[in-house]
């Protein structure tokens, strides 16, 4: 039996949307048939970011919303929209997230908190309340937004790798919560993606007073296939887990790193 990778007539919600790779997930997601809403902090990035795909994609609707993942009544205001625009919610692509290069042992409390209240409390928040939502229809695909860092700690990232490895132990834990109601959740690990996050991380290592470019060649020639990834290899495996291919996947952690992690 011959199964195509369509999402057509789902409904979903994707969080950070106007980033590289939220931008990428929206594009996939409507390429594929689904209805999006495009959330993001940014309210005016979100209304470009629809309004700019929605014009390649008219048969599918995409509609801007603001939101803030670290602020619950932002949270579920963005759910609420969702359910008055759709009716239903059958996917969630929680992409929202932050990083940034400091010393260990330079590193303010504040970092470490803010780091914390974006990858971990706010995928908390967003599962919490679309889970609420999904619950009554006993099907759906969450995603969240890992990363290699939320596989193997890297001393650079000390704040954001105890961020991500909460993504994924969430990950497990919601999965197991979800499963009694046929719902998946599951979350993808990147490698190295030039998005606005290494464009900051790489200010960092500037303003540290290292090379940038040797930095950005030194990560590049770790990874096994010898090439960063892409927005596009993301949402791919983004789409993968948002469509009826995975939906006896949950609780997993993928890879997308060039070889770079293989756990």
């Amino acid at each position: 039996m011959s199964m195509e990778l369509s999402v057509q007539g789902k409904n979903a919600i994707v969080t950070g949307a106007a980033g590289n790779i939220g931008e990428a997930c929206v594009r996939a997601l409507a390429a594929a048939g689904a209805n999006v809403l495009v959330a993001d902090m940014d309210a005016a990035a979100a209304e470009r970011t629809a309004e700019k795909l929605q014009k390649e994609y008219p048969d599918v609707k995409l509609v801007p919303q603001v939101c803030d993942v670290t602020n619950k009544a932002s949270v579920d205001a963005m759910v609420s929209a969702a359910l008055e625009a759709f009716g239903r919610i059958d996917i969630l692509n929680n992409i929202a997230g932050m990083s940034t290069k400091v010393d260990f042992l330079e590193m303010p409390e504040d970092i470490y908190d803010q780091m914390m209240d974006v990858n971990a409390k706010g995928t908390f928040l967003v599962d919490q309340a679309v889970l609420k939502a999904m619950i009554p229809n006993r099907s759906g695909k969450i995603v969240n937004m890992s990363s290699m860092s939320g596989k193997e700690g890297y001393p650079t990232n000390v704040a954001y790798s105890a961020s991500k490895f909460a993504v994924t132990g969430m990950t497990q834990a919601i999965a197991k919560y979800a499963a009694p109601y046929n719902i998946n959740v599951n979350c993808v690990c990147p490698g190295i993606v030039h998005t606005h996050i290494w464009d900051r991380l790489l200010d960092d290592v500037t303003k540290a007073g290292g090379d940038a470019d040797a930095y950005w060649k030194e990560r590049i020639s770790a990874i096994p296939l010898k090439r960063p990834q892409t927005a596009e290899d993301i949402a791919h495996m983004f789409l993968y887990l948002s469509s009826p291919f995975a939906d006896n996947m949950t609780g997993q952690s993928i890879n997308v790193t060039g070889g770079l992690i293989l756990h």
